[in-house]
């Protein structure tokens, strides 16, 4: 089929796996056992926004005296004890067949996350698409975070693969704003966002395409969007 893209690039959290809240769990602990009560704000700000920006804006160094790696570790470890209560990472529908339909058609596919490497391996751990994957990008790969381009655009140069030619599956604004400034073209899944007027609700109409879930997606759709315009 003509016009696919050349390569698929996925956010991870909210839009493979249904984890947002989980990871803001993980902080909230984190910074509990400090001492500090994170804000409804401040927990929202945590969706789609990658380490870097999340240490930044809540300015966890100056109020906790931590560093980003001492809050990561220390988040991620408060994970783990969820983990090991029972707590699952829901998988979204449709996340496993868009890889693998990537896979088949020899579309190289590649997760770009603003969570850390070591998160991304206990999602991969439910996914089970690692296997499919050409690498991933974490939060240590680049300088910065969405919405920053950076982690989109060295995902398409270790690929060779021109932006232009490049399709982003993000779920949130941050992440939207991100494969828009790389240059890609930008498909965006609604199945883990909140709903219009409620908490955490993401803004997702700058997207080229908004479906509702992952699920039924064929190469027919994905070459629908690379062929829009905006």
């Amino acid at each position: 089929m003509t016009g696919l893209p050349h390569a698929l690039l996925l956010d991870l959290d909210g839009t493979l796996v249904h984890s947002e809240a989980i990871h803001t769990e993980g902080l909230a602990r984190f910074c509990a056992g400090r001492g500090l009560e994170l804000t409804e704000h401040e927990r929202l700000f945590v969706i789609g926004h990658a380490w870097q920006e999340i240490y930044a804006e809540l300015r966890l160094g100056d109020r906790l005296g931590v560093s980003l790696a001492e809050v990561v570790d220390g988040s991620i470890a408060a994970k783990d004890e969820l983990f090991a209560a029972g707590l699952k990472i829901p998988v979204l529908p449709g996340a496993r067949e868009l890889v693998a339909l990537a896979r088949a058609a020899a579309i190289p596919a590649v997760i770009v996350s603003g969570s850390a490497r070591a998160e991304i391996v206990q999602a991969l751990a439910v996914l089970e698409i690692g296997a499919m994957l050409e690498f991933y990008v974490g939060a240590e790969d680049v300088a910065r975070g969405k919405p920053a381009p950076d982690g989109y655009l060295q995902a398409a140069a270790r690929l060779g693969v021109a932006p232009r030619r490049c399709l982003v599956v993000e779920d949130s604004e941050a992440g939207i704003a991100a494969g828009l400034a790389a240059g890609m073209r930008v498909l965006a899944t609604a199945a883990a966002n909140s709903p219009p007027g409620t908490p955490g609700h993401q803004r997702q109409e700058r997207a080229h395409r908004v479906v509702a879930s992952l699920a039924g997606l064929g190469l027919a759709d994905l070459a629908a969007v690379m062929a829009e315009v905006t």
